[in-house]
């Protein structure tokens, strides 16, 4: 087989641009076989074929975007070099200093001027150094951070329950028993500035204070003084006396006005018990005062009695025999009083008038309706 008939037919046996390593031309089938489609050479700017698909399997061709059209799609469609962005951007540039200028103006008002009412008192505070302290109105400081401003209430009185929320505060007494003791303090600030510097726990501090003293005064009396409320009085003036020295000596600034006791009981597991003998000692109680009253009644009783004694005995001595007749006649009035029938001494029974102050008879009943 010569080259011409290799190669293509009368074709020159030099290997062309596009012939492949099998084949010259690449476009002509060997004899007996169909001929193949002619392969298109890729234009200029176009991708390379993949020769292992088909035609109608191709991708379609791609393009990278251009800067013009990524801005373009940013601005909402607008045109190239001209669109929303920049005008948006010089309308907040041109509000910036009125926003900034606002909020210079809002920090000034908030931290410079101070309305205090009636029952306030506050604490200017220079570069961390008190200054002065100002009372109710109007008034115009330095803005933060130069100055500072404390203000609380001090008119008013604070009121602080121990223990803080309804639970159970055993404290032992003299006798050795153990008592549930709530109670609460009374107190104002007199010196806010003591109070602010001296005390910088403010109301926690009291509150330890007050339990710390109402422990140790229970501690000096007994269970029942405790309980049934005879010495209240007395433990509240003794907490309430230690307390205050107390504060006076740490510069406080505080007064405090009242301690009250609100409950004074035994422990709960023992209620039950404790309550049995508050009923006995009640009923003893009432008990007490009944035999008292009766011992009163006596005591009236002989007293009248003894009167009316030294009485006619003093008329005895004046004049026996009269005396002696009057005490006879007193004695027969009141037997026959009580006593309507008499055997007199011929042994038959008689029947006496009633007197002037005897309770009618009722009749007596014959058989029959007679």
């Amino acid at each position: 087989m010569s080259g011409s008939d290799r190669f293509g037919r009368g074709q020159p046996q030099a290997m062309a641009k596009s012939d492949g390593p099998w084949g010259g031309g690449g476009n002509e089938a060997p004899a007996g076989e169909p001929a193949a489609e002619p392969v298109q050479e890729p234009s200029e700017g176009e991708p390379p074929r993949n020769p292992w698909l088909t035609p109608d399997a191709d991708p379609p061709p791609r393009r990278s975007a251009s800067i013009d059209d990524i801005f373009r799609k940013g601005r909402g469609g607008g045109a190239p070099g001209g669109g929303l962005l920049p005008q948006a951007s010089s309308a907040a540039w041109r509000w910036l200093p009125w926003l900034a200028a606002g909020t210079m103006a809002a920090w000034l008002l908030s931290t410079s001027v101070h309305v205090l009412a009636q029952d306030e008192r506050a604490l200017v505070i220079t570069m961390g150094r008190y200054s002065n302290t100002i009372g109710p109105g109007l008034h115009m400081t330095l803005p933060w951070p130069l100055q500072t401003v404390l203000r609380r209430q001090t008119g008013s009185e604070s009121l602080t329950q121990i223990p803080e929320k309804e639970s159970e505060t055993l404290m032992p007494t003299a006798d050795g028993e153990l008592i549930d003791v709530s109670f609460q303090v009374r107190w104002r600030i007199s010196d806010l500035r003591q109070f602010t510097f001296n005390l910088p726990d403010g109301e926690a501090a009291i509150r330890r204070l007050a339990d710390a003293e109402m422990r140790a005064s229970v501690a000096e009396l007994p269970f029942d003084a405790v309980w049934s409320g005879r010495r209240q009085a007395d433990l509240q003036q003794r907490v309430l006396g230690r307390v205050q020295k107390v504060l006076d000596a740490w510069h406080g600034g505080v007064t405090v006005s009242a301690v009250e006791v609100l409950k004074a009981g035994p422990p709960a597991r023992l209620a039950d018990t404790f309550q049995k003998i508050g009923t006995a000692k009640e009923q003893a109680s009432k008990n007490r005062e009944d035999a008292d009253r009766y011992h009163d009644q006596i005591i009236r009783e002989a007293t009248v009695k003894a009167h009316d004694f030294d009485k006619a005995f003093a008329s005895y001595k004046i004049a026996p025999a009269v005396t002696r007749r009057k005490m006879y006649d007193d004695m027969m009035a009141r037997v026959l009083r009580n006593n309507p029938v008499v055997v007199g001494g011929t042994g038959m029974p008689a029947t006496l008038p009633p007197g002037p102050d005897a309770k009618p008879q009722p009749a007596p009943q014959t058989q029959g309706g007679q």
